[in-house]
Parts: C-alpha cells; structure tokens; sequence
C-alpha cells in the first residue's frame, strides 16, 4: 500500500533519471551518486508509491505501466524544483556556475570554439557544458531538464521552448567545380528549380531549412542521401547534385572538387538563437548570454547578419 508520506525530491530525481537513461549506472553518473544510492531512492520511491516502478533486467531498465503513468508527474515536480533553484540562484547574481548547453552538428564544428575560447572572459564565473545532438533531440532534453539551454537554428517548431534569436546566418550553394554556377554571386533562389537538390536525413535542422526553399522555389522534389555534411558534399563532388549549407560549415569543409554559388543580396538565411524552456525563470540571464555570443560570433569573424523581420 502506498504510504502517508511525500516523497523527496531526490527520490523523484532518482526515478525521473532512471527512466531517462534505463540503466543504473548512467544515470546514477549523471546524479553524481552511487549506484546502490541510486538503487535505495528507487526503493523508497516504490515503497511510497505502494508498486513496482521499474523492472530490473540483467542490462536495461524497463518502466513499468505505473512507472509510465507517475513520470510525466515526477518530471514536472522535478523541473519545478529546478526552476525554484534557478530562480533563488540568479536574484542580484551574474551568469554563475554549470550551465548544460546545447549545440547542433551544423552550428557546433565553428560555434564551439567561439564559446569555449570566448566565453570565460566574458562571464568568467559560467561554466558551460557543451552538448552536440540534432534539433528533435535537443528540444526532448530541454523538456526534460536535461539541458539548460541550446544554440540551435530557430526555424523549426519549438514545442515548448522560448527562443531569444541572436543572428541570421547566410545559406549557400555547392556545387561541382564544372557547375555552370561555380564561383556565382548573383544567384536566385527560384532557380533552384530545375536543380537536384541533396538533403541530410532526417531530424536535422539544415534539412527542414532546404526543405522550406525548395516548398518555396522548387516544383522538383529534394533526396535525402546521407546523415552528415561531409558525405553529403563529396556526393556533391561526384555530380550527383547540389546541396545548401550555411556559409560558416564552409571554413570547416575539407576543400574538395566543389565550388560555391552565392544568393543576390540578402539571399536565403538560418535564424540562430538560443533556446531554453518557457517555464525557466532565468529568462534575462538567457538574454545576455545571447549578446554575449552574438558579440564573439562577430569578433570571430563568422558569417552573420542582423536579425531582420521575416517576410
């Protein structure tokens, strides 16, 4: 029978992380607590709640029905508390302490060294923790308080998450160097049209961003070939087609066979912004850390242009 009592915060932690990772040992390394630490908190948890959360097997974790039923509950609570803390940690203080920050793989190989090598002299008492997955990935972690925040591109659905945009990031075209575009700087997005256009696979962003221009500009359906940029340029470089990229991915490429076709003026954009959770009490903290990364992203020579109101 499920007893009187509340249960702890650290039980509820313990069971919210469990099911997260269905493995003891990752996510009692995620807590920073023991194994059997981990292991007695579930047991309390159980015994309060009067049933089995979770069945141990010989090497995951599965969530029981009753499990499945209380964590969407235990998630909230937990994320409540968390936000509590935020809230008591950031009244008078500056950007301080850990903070779990995600980034995309197309933003990440430039972004990275911007906040790594910049960021601790602009808030030398923040310590990021970098974290590169797609966007899908991102956004499920966000919910789930297992990321504080991301840079990402903010084109795509949010779910539930609040963005503060920080800069527009211009998309070119490579192409193969015998390309009748190569080297072209003139170059309208309605021509696409009557191009093979290259996709990454699903769930990352840069995919949606070719997919909205070519719902846009483009009667020709695209081809999803491949799950990374570099695989996707040397199908480029073969001539099996043409693909769009940011133009930051471009000092990280390999300088293969390809060449690079430009838009006229101000051509097809990523937004970049930094997104967090809309229940985070830390909303102007994440504002300056945007004009702290925007200011780097400057100093450091990316590719960038001022947010401008959408079409």
């Amino acid at each position: 029978m499920p007893t009187s009592s509340l249960p702890s915060f650290s039980q509820l932690r313990a069971f919210v992380a469990l099911c997260d990772h269905q493995h003891f040992g990752e996510a009692a390394a995620t807590l920073g607590v023991s194994q059997p630490s981990l292991s007695q908190a579930i047991t309390a948890l159980e015994k309060r709640v009067g049933g089995e959360l979770v069945e141990r097997t010989t090497r995951r974790v599965l969530v029981t029905p009753l499990g499945e039923t209380l964590l969407p509950f235990a998630r909230e609570a937990v994320l409540a508390a968390e936000s509590f803390n935020d809230a008591v940690a950031s009244q008078g203080a500056a950007l301080t302490g850990t903070m779990r920050l995600g980034l995309i793989p197309t933003l990440a190989p430039y972004m990275a060294p911007v906040i790594l090598d910049g960021l601790p002299a602009e808030l030398p008492d923040l310590h990021p923790e970098l974290r590169e997955m797609v966007t899908g990935d991102i956004l499920d972690m966000l919910g789930q308080g297992r990321l504080d925040a991301a840079v990402i591109a903010i084109d795509v659905d949010l779910h539930r998450a609040a963005a503060v945009p920080m800069f527009d990031e211009p998309l070119v075209v490579l192409v193969p160097q015998d390309h009748p575009w190569a080297g072209r700087t003139d170059l309208a997005a309605n021509e696409l049209e009557d191009q093979r256009l290259l996709l990454l696979d699903e769930g990352n962003c840069l995919r949606d961003q070719t997919l909205a221009l070519c719902q846009r500009y483009s009667s020709r359906p695209p081809t999803a070939v491949a799950t990374t940029l570099s695989t996707v340029v040397r199908m480029v470089v073969h001539g099996v087609g043409i693909t769009v990229v940011p133009e930051g991915a471009l000092r990280m490429l390999d300088r293969e066979d390809y060449a690079v076709a430009r838009f006229a003026g101000r051509g097809p954009v990523r937004r970049i912004g930094i997104v967090h959770r809309t229940s985070s009490s830390r909303g102007a903290d994440f504002v300056r850390l945007a004009d702290s990364l925007t200011r780097l992203a400057v100093e450091a020579g990316l590719p960038m242009l001022p947010v401008q109101p959408r079409e």
